[in-house]
């Protein structure tokens, strides 16, 4: 007998550790520096995005800079299941988006790996599948002279740019997803990038002329659920599925 409570003890025990390896809900806060490319095979100081793609590459803020990582912050942790032992310099590994990103909006893309982790043990990673389109449109992207208040989305883009004054802007986007362990959970991350000397034109403008911009970048991931049916939605396609099963029987009877 005791045997076996000391055998349950252990499988608890495993199971218990396997699980707190795992994330599936709460928010945690991430920083670096992203580098936004144009589509001509542009070198820049976090990689090379290669002739006829566009990328979006990742570093740290560390000096030197180290590319492909993220740095997690302890504010606000833990939360939800998500323990402060994440947290850190150089806590996760950030993967390039390609060509991007991939597809905005449609009905999203395979799944692919965005965030992994480095610290406190956990093994969930995060796996990019959707990327909203921005939303700002396209009309004010060539408004002069620049102006606060001033927005633009140029085409088939996922960034929202706004001017905050004459000589400041920020820019926001979103990515979604789900994650690799852990059936029905998923991921939403929303970033800002805010240039405090440079209106939206300005940015655009180096873009075309440069090949990319870079600039310091903050964001907050949430990991949820997913959304079910309501018990009433539930309920009424039951229902519909049960008349029409006596329906079918009907016919067929007669």
């Amino acid at each position: 007998m005791r045997r076996m409570i000391a055998i349950i003890g252990v499988v608890l025990g495993m199971a218990s550790a396997s699980l707190a390896s795992m994330i599936t809900n709460g928010s945690f806060d991430i920083a670096g520096t992203i580098f936004v490319t144009g589509s001509g095979g542009v070198v820049t100081p976090a990689g090379t995005c290669v002739a006829g793609t566009a990328c979006i590459f990742w570093q740290d803020t560390s000096a030197p800079a180290v590319n492909g990582k993220v740095n997690i912050s302890s504010t606000g942790l833990p939360n939800g299941n998500i323990p402060a032992a994440i947290a850190g310099t150089d806590a996760g590994n950030i993967s390039t988006l390609v060509n991007p990103p991939e597809i905005v909006d449609s009905t999203g893309f395979p799944p692919q790996t965005f965030l992994s982790f480095n610290n406190g043990g956990v093994t969930t990673v995060l796996l990019i599948n959707f990327i909203p389109p921005g939303i700002n449109g396209a009309a004010g992207c060539a408004a002069t002279p620049p102006a606060a208040g001033q927005q633009c989305t140029p085409p088939g883009s996922l960034f929202n740019l706004q001017n905050l004054t004459a000589s400041s802007s920020i820019v926001s986007w979103q990515f979604n997803g789900i994650t690799s362990d852990t059936p029905g959970v998923v991921w939403s991350g929303t970033f800002t990038s805010q240039f405090n000397t440079q209106p939206f034109q300005t940015v655009l403008a180096n873009l075309a002329a440069n090949g990319f911009v870079s600039n310091t970048y903050s964001g907050n991931i949430t990991l949820s659920a997913a959304a079910v049916p309501e018990p009433a939605t539930l309920l009424m396609i039951g229902g519909g599925l049960i008349g029409l099963a006596a329906l079918v029987r009907r016919r067929v009877a007669k």
